[in-house]
């Protein structure tokens, strides 16, 4: 077997890496575009796999020299990148969240952060985009496959007669089938974890070892090319945060990327010649740090501004990525990767060794001071328990975590108020259940006896579904079963709109849900968006300069500020709407913090005294003198 130098594998790392980072900037509407990690999977295990087998022919192949191309490859560049990372860090992000980009740095340095991103986070959540490190999850997933696969092919050329496809496929199709298992069941899991993605590396490498020479006729060759690339294209437009991702849904830009590949191995096609054009082969020749660099620069840009980017904003640091790719490439990458000048196998190792140490040493000093507090002197750290704390009402029975599912609800137990008028169900998510707090406090002014049915990240409408949240359908469809049983005579429903509007959700989905409702005979009562700002509040109030110029603290709001008006526009005839805003707000400016207690814990659940003073200003059934 030869390996060539491929101008169209290039070019298909430039149509990998260009989705994901304007996915990342929110530009040109490919919502799909972090499937160019899955594109970048395939290449890799196809390149990988390539250059192990053939020199598994030649009798040559040396485990040592395979991890030294690996550091040459990997590392040099990702230690710059860590180097910068961690000093703008330092200049920007508050103690508590430096602590954590230390623990997400040492997960990154042993190649473990994806292990320590599925603990902490998910791809998607509004969090994760202040975690600088959160794009080294899929570098992760890529080392640990190469602890595996060197291994696996020598014992397969040495026990098994080289017969790679008939001993790789069954690998590759249990890790599909657990992929799209793992879907439905540990969505988070089967985005980060290895034993998911494992088939998407392996499958490149399927192409590798097969020994096909691909489509020898030109139509079918260009036909095969063609499929590949609208698979690649198709999934980085028309897929969205909410496509049940990866399992078998990642098969159409994985197939892509193997198509393309397959049919570049016979020869030229239309498709392979664009891919092999000079602008493209160059993204691709900088991609590994295109997409090393964009990500840190986002993150802690957004982490600042405390906001959405705007257009422009976005633009400026694409280009500033592509600079610092450029550089990267050209002074750090390229000078490492070839054996010479004094960098031999031993400098290598060494210089890995070092680089590992220090980086360590930061992350480790970062976590054991908490995030170093002596750099900002007014950052305040609210202690609990206390008015600023944020209470999950009825965690675990009556508030549910995505775990769980409505047979968990606690039923009788979940009654919040009892023996004062009505029975209302109280329906939505954690930004229902942060009411619960501030009713029990005053539960002698509330005229009514409100049970509570909350499920986390579960939007309280009927048509919601989602990938993230597996029991939320089903935990939606049961409260038709609880207004029956418990003679519910009315709703109140609140929930987290934004994020049900940014996953689909229509304001007319919202109040075909509330008509369904009253077909049942309840009265409705529909709370909207409560105050959202772009980073948790202490880290804002720190941010403004902390108790030492000012004794509370406002913040602009990170949604549309209509958003509570289109709301009340589609609920039905009958529905009683509440908007918070307009109680607690000066738009687009909310309050966060007053009498020197603030009112959220993040950067938008209310703490207990944030809660109670929510209940008394607009929720229904509560007496007001």
């Amino acid at each position: 077997m030869s390996i060539r130098y491929r101008p169209d594998i290039d070019g298909l790392r430039a149509v990998a890496v260009l989705p994901v980072v304007l996915f990342h900037a929110n530009l040109l509407g490919l919502k799909g575009g972090f499937v160019g990690v899955d594109v970048f999977f395939v290449i890799s295990g196809f390149l990988i796999c390539s250059l192990i087998v053939k020199e598994l022919d030649r009798g040559d192949f040396s485990v040592l020299r395979f991890y030294e191309r690996r550091c040459r490859r990997i590392l040099p560049a990702l230690f710059a990148m860590f180097a910068v990372t961690s000093g703008l860090s330092a200049l920007v992000l508050m103690p508590p969240d430096l602590a954590g980009f230390g623990r997400s740095l040492l997960s990154s340095v042993g190649f473990v952060s994806n292990v320590y991103f599925w603990k902490v986070s998910g791809y998607f959540d509004g969090a994760a985009e202040f975690k600088p490190l959160l794009h080294t999850w899929s570098l992760s997933v890529e080392e640990q496959f190469y602890l595996v696969v060197p291994y696996l092919l020598v014992g397969i050329c040495a026990f098994l007669r080289k017969r790679y496809v008939a001993f790789l496929t069954p690998l590759f199709l249990v890790s599909l089938l657990l992929s799209e298992w793992a879907v439905s069941h540990a969505p988070s899991a089967a985005f980060y974890l290895l034993p998911t993605r494992f088939w998407e590396i392996l499958l490149g490498g399927l192409v590798a070892v097969s020994g096909s020479p691909g489509p020898t006729r030109r139509p079918v060759r260009e036909l095969v090319a063609l499929a590949g690339f609208a698979g690649v294209l198709g999934a980085s437009f028309f897929y969205s945060d909410e496509t049940r991702f990866p399992g078998f849904t990642a098969l159409a830009p994985c197939l892509g990327a193997a198509l393309i590949i397959h049919a570049g191995n016979a020869g030229e096609s239309l498709v392979g010649r664009l891919l092999s054009t000079a602008p493209l082969t160059f993204i691709g020749k900088i991609s590994y740090s295109l997409y090393l660099w964009h990500w840190p620069l986002f993150a802690l840009y957004r982490y600042r501004v405390a906001r959405e980017l705007t257009p422009l904003e976005a633009l400026a640091i694409v280009g500033l990525s592509f600079l610092l790719a450029v550089a990267s490439w050209h002074f750090v990458e390229r000078p490492f990767r070839q054996a010479q000048g004094g960098f031999n196998r031993k400098v290598v190792f060494l210089g890995a060794g070092g680089g590992a140490l220090a980086v360590a040493t930061f992350a480790g000093t970062a976590m054991a001071t908490n995030g170093l507090p002596s750099r900002v002197p007014g950052f305040e750290i609210v202690p609990a328990p206390g008015e600023s704390e944020y209470d999950a009402g009825g965690a675990d029975t009556c508030f549910l975590d995505t775990n769980q599912t409505y047979a968990d609800w606690g039923g009788d137990a979940c009654y919040v108020t009892r023996g004062k008028g009505p029975r209302v169900l109280l329906w939505g998510d954690s930004f229902a259940a942060h009411y619960v707090p501030g009713l029990k406090h005053q539960a002698e002014r509330v005229q009514a006896d409100v049970l509570q049915y909350n499920l986390s990240a579960c939007p309280p409408v009927f048509s919601f579904d989602s990938m993230s949240n597996p029991p939320c359908r089903a935990f939606n469809e049961h409260v038709l079963e609880i207004i029956k049983q418990y003679q519910i005579q009315d709703v109140i429903v609140s929930s987290r709109w934004d994020y049900a509007f940014r996953r689909h959700v229509l304001p007319s989905d919202v109040g075909a849900t509330m008509a369904q409702l009253q077909s049942l005979g309840v009265g409705v009562h529909v709370i909207g968006q409560s105050p959202l700002f772009g980073n948790e509040v202490q880290t804002l109030f720190a941010q403004s300069g902390g108790a030492r110029t000012q004794p509370d603290g406002w913040g602009f709001v990170t949604f549309d500020s209509e958003l509570n008006h289109k709301l009340a526009a589609a609920m039905p005839a009958g529905v009683s709407f509440v908007d918070p805003l307009a109680r607690l707000c000066h738009l687009p400016s909310c309050p966060y913090r007053e009498e020197s207690t603030f009112m959220m814990w993040d950067e938008g659940h209310f703490s207990l005294y944030g809660s109670k003073l929510a209940v008394a200003s607009y929720f229904p059934y509560f007496e007001r003198k």
